[in-house]
């Protein structure tokens, strides 16, 4: 219906304009043609007589004067009566919206996509929740295996400042008891009598240069291994030349093996000869 009024409101409203124009013509003839003619004035002869008079004049039997007669009207016709204005159908009211019924079907896909997205988000906040948590056992594993890792460090350091204190203690126990063995060695005359044989022994082997002079006196500092093997000879302070100076150190080299001490505990390692040739 409402799409009838809109297709057809202009010739709708044409036609009522045409009406309205008709009736308002009809009604204006009508008007016209009902009204009265406008009064025309009558020739009326009169006598103008004095107002004392008209009781004597009536009494003399003088006919009393009559009012003009009314002019005739002509009958009224009546207006014929206006035709009935088409009445213009009014435009419908729209019709109220009508409720989309949604589908079962889809209600049902949205529920269980909500419920598809809250077991999402559950399981997401499970997840943070579990790495939350294996990062705190982390950190604490990490914490309680630095913790050992100190503990067992410390142990070790105190194990080996231990160790270390043990071995000092030795150490200084071995040299008092060499200090004390070379001190009653040396009581003994073990020591000089070492010294001397190393002394006479590289002197058997040198050949004394002709720049040799009289009072020749020389330090040597002498490596031994085991057995008297000579491994090194480093010539302190001299008195003597560069030829008596080499002659020398090739005779402690000649001299090895050392002769070794008449005690096993007078043997040392590094030696430090006084070279003191006779003459």
């Amino acid at each position: 219906m409402p799409g009838f009024v809109r297709e057809h409101l202009r010739p709708l409203a044409g036609s009522a304009g045409l009406h309205l124009l008709l009736v308002t013509a009809m009604a204006v003839a009508t008007l016209r043609w009902t009204s009265p003619p406008a009064p025309v004035q009558l020739a009326i002869e009169g006598v103008v007589v004095d107002s004392r008079d008209l009781p004597d004049a009536r009494r003399a039997g003088r006919p009393k004067p009559q009012p003009a007669p009314e002019p005739e009207t002509e009958p009224v016709v009546a207006a014929p009566a206006p035709e009935p204005e088409p009445a213009v159908p009014a435009p419908a009211p729209e019709p109220p919206p009508v409720p989309v019924k949604v589908p079962e079907e889809s209600t049902k896909a949205s529920e269980r996509a909500a419920e598809q997205a809250a077991l999402r988000a559950k399981a997401e906040a499970q997840r943070k929740a579990m790495a939350e948590e294996a990062e705190r056992r982390k950190a604490a594993e990490a914490d309680a295996k630095r913790k050992q890792q100190d503990e067992a460090r410390a142990a070790q350091d105190a194990k080996v400042k231990t160790e270390r204190e043990a071995d000092l203690k030795r150490r200084l126990a071995a040299e008092a008891a060499e200090e004390e063995g070379a001190m009653a060695m040396a009581r003994s005359g073990i020591v000089d009598e070492y010294r001397t044989l190393l002394s006479q022994a590289v002197e058997r082997s040198w050949i004394r240069p002709p720049s040799a002079k009289a009072g020749l006196e020389c330090t040597l500092y002498v490596s031994q291994a085991p057995g008297g093997t000579v491994v090194d000879v480093k010539l302190g302070t001299c008195n003597g030349d560069q030829s008596v100076r080499e002659s020398i150190v090739n005779a402690v080299y000649r001299a090895s093996p050392l002769p070794a001490p008449r005690d096993p505990r007078a043997f040392e390692r590094r030696l430090e000869i006084v070279f003191r040739p006779t003459e």
